[in-house]
């Protein structure tokens, strides 16, 4: 348990998953959101090319890769992602319309989704041999 912490009930239950756990890194007493598979790892991945905002990696999941995600996930995966320190995020204000938030991958987030690739690359060589 997390002395002081407000979510010391939820440390007892998870943190010795989280702390041997590849792809999920620790909380750093803040809330705690889903981060729903290797989704997260994917809009990871996208903003590595450059900062979106939630409604353009919204169409980049679903024009590159076929994936229609609701909106409210996508947000919910951001804010996940902004409590781990692997984004972080800005308003943006245009010439016209409202502004936007614009989220872009930290330095941690960078080293985190590098460590998981690794861990994905020794799965696949299990599979592709288990497959074969």
């Amino acid at each position: 348990m997390k002395e002081g912490c407000p979510n010391s009930h939820w440390h007892e239950k998870h943190d010795s998953y989280l702390h041997k756990h590849p792809y999920l890194p620790h909380c750093k007493h803040r809330r705690h959101l889903p981060m729903r598979g290797p989704l997260h790892l994917l809009i990871l991945k996208i903003l590595t090319e450059r900062p979106f905002s939630g409604s353009e990696i919204h169409e980049i999941l679903k024009s590159k890769f076929e994936l229609d995600i609701p909106s409210a996930a996508i947000y919910t995966i951001l804010s996940a992602l902004e409590e781990r320190d692997l984004v972080s995020s800005r308003w943006e204000t245009g010439e016209r319309g409202p502004a936007r938030k614009i989220y872009n991958v930290t330095e941690y987030g960078v080293e985190h989704l590098k460590n998981v690739i690794e861990e994905y690359k020794k799965f696949k060589r299990l599979f592709e041999f288990l497959i074969s």
